[in-house]
């Protein structure tokens, strides 16, 4: 475990100083939100599609780990709405806090995971990470705004609001883009890979410095009761789920490190900007990534280390 600390280690101290930045004024607040879209828009786009596009998965059970990876979090998500009001009572929340604990307990934060990839598995791992994005990214936006319509707003979604929210996502774009280039059968020329291979260097440390900008450390353990729990669930309970789902489809070796790491990570952002677009408590998002920011220092390298993937 203490090997995986050490390695994980600049990860997290990374965050740190993009808290430092912020918190300092180095760099002043609303610069940050350019920073942020310019990530989410633009840099990690481009290292997902780039990913797919060129990886050869011919050896790798990428149907089986995806399958994977998108139960568990169909049953996080199904067991959270079939707790619904006995959690909302006992927690004492309302239907706009419950979805923030849904997204909290769910997302990942892929910025997180292509960052850690590289440190611990070395970067052929990449395109495993890769398979994460195009299997949980568009799930997780189809189950996170059924939840947000059903618990904030009392109604149902049309097909075509749901189906533009996930074109639109940036990862779910490039997931399809990729896939579609390696279904083309054709060669990634030379000058269009070195673009995404520049792309790609510049993206991770400076997004883990969003990450850290994004902290809200002061706030965090406000209303705690749902925020620690979600914390749990999202850095425990998923990464447990994960495991067994992989283990029960006969994934082993770097596509279920990979695949754990994935269900071990914080929660994403993007649950930050769809509580806000829907109605949901945004603040309480924010405080859970916080935490669970923190608390993954510790609790990633613990759960690679007890399913033996790291020493």
């Amino acid at each position: 475990m203490t090997t995986a600390f050490l390695a994980l280690l600049p990860v997290f101290i990374v965050i740190l100083i993009g808290f430092g930045l912020r918190r300092f004024s180095v760099i002043p607040a609303p610069h940050w939100e350019g920073v942020d879209h310019l990530c989410y828009f633009v840099l990690f786009p481009a290292i997902i599609f780039k990913e797919i596009a060129t990886a050869d998965f011919s050896a790798l059970p990428v149907l089986e780990m995806a399958v994977a990876m998108m139960a568990a979090v169909v049953i996080m998500i199904g067991g959270l709405v079939a707790l619904a009001r006995p959690l909302m009572t006992l927690l004492r929340i309302d239907g706009p806090q419950f979805t923030s604990l849904v997204q909290g307990a769910s997302r990942w934060h892929t910025f997180i995971v292509f960052a850690v990839v590289p440190l611990q598995f070395g970067t052929g791992a990449l395109p495993l990470a890769a398979v994460g994005a195009a299997a949980m990214t568009p799930l997780l936006n189809i189950l996170c705004v059924l939840v947000m319509a059903r618990f904030v707003r009392q109604n149902t979604v049309s097909a075509r609001r749901l189906v533009l929210s996930i074109l639109r996502n940036p990862f779910v774009a490039s997931s399809l883009g990729g896939v579609a280039w390696q279904l083309s059968g054709l060669t990634m020329p030379d000058i269009p890979l070195s673009v995404l291979d520049m792309i790609g260097r510049g993206a991770l440390g400076l997004a883990l410095l969003t990450v850290g900008a994004g902290l809200r450390i002061g706030d965090a353990i406000s209303n705690w009761p749902p925020v620690m729990l979600a914390v749990a669930l999202k850095l425990l309970v998923m990464p447990a789920m994960m495991a067994a789902a992989l283990l029960l489809m006969g994934v082993e070796g770097e596509a279920f490190a990979v695949a754990l790491l994935c269900g071990a990570v914080p929660t994403g952002s993007g649950a930050y900007v769809l509580a806000r677009q829907m109605g949901g408590d945004a603040a309480m998002v924010a405080n859970m990534l916080t935490l669970q920011v923190m608390a993954a220092a510790l609790t990633i390298p613990a759960v690679l280390y007890l399913a033996g993937v790291a020493t």
